[in-house]
């Protein structure tokens, strides 16, 4: 029994990893084919627009006594981190390449030389860790879809629009390495896979979709790059690749 353990904190411990590294991509993009466009003075940031409808807390097994009661607050809050997360992810990240960044109030409009990043979440689902981790394979996926739109400042309108895809990886899990006897002697178990994730040293956000969320925003910076980079905003060593998603 001792063997099924150790062996299951493994297994647990790289499923955890897989999670935390997610599959996250860029896809179905749109850019405009102009060329040598002005530099940005300044790029403003607006809070992707989410829905609660969009929004779906696991409620699982796994899940720790809510301290708010209200479902519909706790999901509000769950937006709000995940908006939080993608938009410092973007504005650290375009900070980093020179550029002077703002997240501002939804409504504010960009000047004749700036740049507007606008976007909505089009689904936020915890999906389930238990499932992710015992029996892997994608099951009880979590997943975190956004759809960014890039303007520019007076008439020029929009220079971009893509999707970002980032979804709990697809390895097995522990169930089907250790046997479904292991399982039901008791080698799986709920607490387990809460104790084994709590010591991954990944770096900690309040959610799963949060932290899937500032990944999103990763890609939307290294998808950026690429365009700022065609349109010598920036050196060519200063690109970083986005992941592409199909």
């Amino acid at each position: 029994m001792v063997r099924y353990v150790r062996r299951f904190v493994y297994l647990a411990f790289s499923s955890f990893c897989l999670v935390a590294c997610g599959q996250t991509g860029v896809r179905d993009f749109k850019a405009t084919q102009e060329k040598n466009l002005p530099k940005p003075s300044r790029i403003l940031v607006y809070d992707f627009a989410v829905s609660e409808r969009e929004v779906f807390e696991y409620q699982g097994i796994m899940r720790q006594q809510p301290s708010v009661k209200d479902a519909k607050e706790r999901e509000r809050q769950l937006a709000q981190e995940v908006k939080d997360a993608l938009a410092e992810e973007v504005a650290d990240g375009l900070r980093k390449m020179r550029f002077i960044v703002e997240r501002v109030s939804r409504g504010t409009a960009p000047a004749e030389n700036e740049l507007l990043i606008d976007g909505q979440f089009l689904t936020v689902d915890e999906g389930n860790p238990l499932r992710r981790l015992v029996i892997g394979f994608g099951s009880g996926t979590s997943t975190v879809e956004s759809r960014a739109q890039v303007y520019q400042g007076g008439n020029a309108g929009r220079l971009l629009e893509f999707t970002t895809h980032s979804a709990s990886g697809k390895l097995p899990g522990a169930a089907p390495a250790l046997g479904a006897g292991a399982v039901v002697q008791g080698g799986v178990t709920a607490g387990m896979v809460v104790a084994n994730a709590a010591v991954s040293g990944v770096k900690t956000y309040k959610s799963d979709v949060a932290r899937m969320a500032a990944e999103s925003g990763d890609q939307v910076v290294r998808y950026l790059s690429e365009f700022f980079a065609q349109q010598s905003w920036i050196r060519a060593d200063q690109v970083r690749k986005a992941r592409m998603s199909y």
